[in-house]
């Protein structure tokens, strides 16, 4: 489900929103510095400073970290330590919900008595690719860091 090459290209992305947020924020934030350095009205230099941490924060929590989070992701989905868990496919939740800061689907597999007694797991599955045709009762090998889904795949049960 991912490659180094989609690691490339969200760490490329963030570059560029780093960038896009910084020099803005950093302008506001050198004006201020000049302002103070010449006397400018101290209710100027205030406002710039003020402007330029918003600019900073916002733009920050809004734009960077959510791509910062999703490159998280796919750095532990490729290098990080990981499981297999086999067993059957319940339900996936119509509903994207966030998880750390990636938009997940929560899913639901059975993987028989356990330490709960149903024996049901949950799982989150990347909302940002497309949503698996999944029926109720197929036999998943699902390969995991966490409980955020990695790999998966079909079991064919032999009889």
């Amino acid at each position: 489900m991912y490659r180094e090459e989609d690691y490339a290209e969200i760490t490329a992305q963030l570059r560029k929103r780093r960038l896009a947020v910084g020099i803005p924020a950093a302008l506001l934030l050198i004006l201020a510095i000049v302002s103070f350095a010449l006397r400018w009205p101290q209710g100027v230099t205030a406002a710039l400073t003020i402007a330029g941490a918003a600019t900073a924060i916002f733009c920050h929590v809004m734009f960077v970290a959510p791509v910062s989070a999703y490159r998280k992701h796919i750095d532990h989905a490729l290098r990080g330590m990981n499981h297999e868990t086999q067993g059957v496919f319940v339900s996936m939740d119509a509903d994207a919900v966030s998880r750390d800061g990636i938009q997940v689907w929560p899913m639901t597999v059975n993987v028989g008595a356990g330490i709960r007694d149903d024996g049901d797991r949950l799982f989150y599955y990347d909302a940002n690719l497309p949503r698996p045709d999944w029926q109720a009762g197929e036999t998943l090998l699902i390969t995991s860091y966490d409980n955020l889904v990695i790999r998966w795949a079909r079991v064919r049960i032999k009889s």
